[in-house]
C-alpha cells in the first residue's frame, strides 16, 4: 500500500534512483559513473534527497520476533525423544532486511529496518518451547551433530513479509513442519501452518509485533500437530529406532 509523505511515511522505500541518503536503496549501476550536465544532475538530485530527510542518513533500526516461551511442560510427557534441525528458509529470507510486497509478482527489501536475529532460528527456539510445553517429547533439543534419538524434526520458514497491496497492510507468515522416524528416516507426519493479520499503522515495529503474532500461532498449530499425531499413534507402537527385538522384553 502506497504511504503518504505525511506522518509514517517510510524514506527508505521511496524515489530508489538516487543512490544513497535516507533513501535506502541503491541506484544501477549504470547510473553510478556520470560527466558533464548529467553528473551535476545526478549530484543535484543527492542534495536534494538529502534535503528532504533532515541532510543525514537515517539509522537502521533492528528487530526481532517476540515469541515467549509458554508455560512449562505437562507431566504426562510422552517418552520420546527428538531433535529438531536448523531451519531453512525461502532464498529471499535468507539475508537480514525485513521484506514487503508491493503487488504479487513485486518484492522489496527495507534498507534501514533489519532483524537482530535471523527469524529461522527464533522459530526454531520457539517450535523448541511449544513442544517442551505441550508433553510431545520426554526431551527435544536443537540438533548439535547426533541423531540418536526417536524423531527428526525438520522446518522451513516459506514466508514472513509485509504485504501492501490488496487495499490495506496485512503481514503473510507460511511455517512448514516435518516429523521423521529416526529408525526408518521416513516421514511420518508433516503440515504447513499459514497465519495472517492487519497492521495496525504505518511503522515497521506494528508490521514486525504482527508478524510476531502472526507466526506465534503458525507455531502453535505446528506443535499442537506433532503432539496430536505422536499420542494418537503411541498406543498403537513406538518408533522404529526404540522397538523391542523380536523375543525381547520390554
Amino acid at each position: 500500500m502506497r504511504r503518504s509523505w505525511g506522518a509514517g511515511w517510510r524514506a527508505d522505500r521511496v524515489l530508489p534512483a538516487v543512490g544513497f541518503g535516507c533513501l535506502g536503496r541503491p541506484a544501477p549501476e549504470s547510473s553510478r559513473v556520470r560527466t558533464g550536465r548529467a553528473a551535476r544532475l545526478a549530484v543535484t538530485l543527492v542534495l536534494a534527497a538529502l534535503a528532504a530527510c533532515g541532510g543525514k542518513i537515517p539509522p537502521t533500526s533492528y528487530y526481532v520476533l517476540d515469541l515467549p516461551a509458554p508455560e512449562a511442560k505437562p507431566p504426562d510427557a510422552l517418552p520420546y525423544t527428538a531433535v529438531v534441525m536448523p531451519f531453512r528458509g525461502s532464498e529471499m529470507l535468507l539475508q537480514d532486511r525485513i521484506v514487503y510486497r508491493e503487488s504479487p509478482s513485486q518484492v522489496g527489501f527495507y534498507e534501514y529496518h533489519r532483524w537482530a536475529e535471523d527469524p529461522r532460528t527464533t522459530i526454531l527456539r520457539s517450535l523448541l518451547n511449544q513442544l517442551r510445553a505441550n508433553g510431545a517429547f520426554d526431551r527435544v533439543v536443537p540438533f548439535e551433530g547426533r541423531t540418536n534419538v526417536d524423531y527428526v524434526i525438520r522446518g522451513r520458514l516459506e514466508q514472513l513479509e509485509e504485504i501492501d497491496y490488496g487495499g490495506s497492510v496485512t503481514v503473510q507468515v507460511k511455517v512448514s513442519a516435518q516429523l521423521i522416524d529416526a529408525g526408518t528416516n521416513r516421514p511420518v507426519w508433516s503440515d504447513t501452518a499459514e497465519a495472517t493479520g492487519p497492521v495496525s499503522n504505518a511503522e515497521v515495529r506494528a508490521v514486525v509485533e504482527q508478524m510476531s503474532s502472526a507466526v506465534r500461532t503458525a507455531v502453535s498449530r505446528l506443535a499442537e500437530g506433532i503432539n496430536t499425531h505422536l499420542r494418537s499413534t503411541a498406543a498403537q507402537s513406538a518408533p522404529s529406532s526404540t522397538r523391542s527385538a523380536p523375543g525381547e522384553q520390554r
